[in-house]
Order: C-alpha cells, then sequence, then structure tokens
C-alpha cells in the first residue's frame, strides 16, 4: 500500500476529484503515480477554463473551476503549487511517518487553556479545541 504525500507540509495527499470519505491509500506505486496525474491534470483543467474565461473578456470568477484555481495559485489557502507533479512524493505506508504539530487554545468544553499534540492529517473535528468535537 502507498501514501501520496504533499511535499509543502508532509500531510497525505487526497485528490480533489474524489469523494472525502474515499480512501487515500493506494494498492500499487503505479496507482499512486496516476493519481497525481489526474491531480495534475485536474488543476490544468481549472488553469485552462479561468484563462478561457479571460480571453472571452468575463471575469476569472465566471470559470466553473475557479475555486480550485485559487487552491493552486493563492498563498493564504497554504495550497499552492498543487498544479506540478514535482509537489509530491509516493511513500509506502510502513515508510510514512506523520508528523506532529503542538497548539494551544481554550478548550470549549471546559473553558480552560489547553495544549494539545495531533498528527496532521487529523480531521479537526477529532481535535479537543474543536467544538464539535465536545458536542456529542
Amino acid at each position: 500500500m502507498y501514501y501520496i504525500i504533499d511535499n509543502t507540509n508532509q500531510a497525505v495527499h487526497r485528490e480533489p476529484n474524489k469523494k472525502s470519505y474515499s480512501s487515500t491509500q493506494y494498492k500499487s506505486a503505479g496507482a499512486a503515480k496516476a493519481g497525481i496525474t489526474r491531480t495534475v491534470k485536474f488543476y490544468q483543467k481549472a488553469f485552462d477554463q479561468v484563462n478561457e474565461c479571460l480571453a472571452n473578456g468575463e471575469k476569472e470568477y465566471m470559470a466553473n473551476m475557479y475555486n480550485a484555481y485559487r487552491d493552486a495559485t493563492e498563498a493564504h489557502f497554504g495550497r499552492v503549487h498543487k498544479q506540478f507533479a514535482s509537489s509530491y512524493t509516493i511513500v509506502a505506508v510502513a515508510d510514512y511517518v506523520e508528523p506532529m504539530i503542538t497548539k494551544t487554545g481554550i478548550c470549549p468544553g471546559t473553558g480552560k487553556e489547553i495544549t494539545v499534540t495531533e498528527g496532521i492529517n487529523m480531521p479537526y473535528y477529532l481535535s479537543p479545541l474543536s467544538e464539535s468535537y465536545w458536542s456529542r
């Protein structure tokens, strides 16, 4: 089994055109490489649509894939350079070490300030710093 790793933050990459509940693991390195190719083509299609709108004299936000274009170009989203194949690495699941980050904040459940160390791939709703964690 293999992962596609994003080189900018070492997180596991999910293809933009896949469902959120689909697996991020690939059975072979070739399948993972195909996933990188699909990602690059997805963002290239977004660039082409925006350029076509600009060529027709329309605003860039008139393109259907404008949000994907913004993901790949605006730095404040933290996802710049997603359209290049060199931004990704294929790693075996056994060799992947998940980077850890430490956050400090007010806990919504207790109101106390806490410090939490969690993996970079952990969904936000599983963090004790999120309100949805305490809403059950």
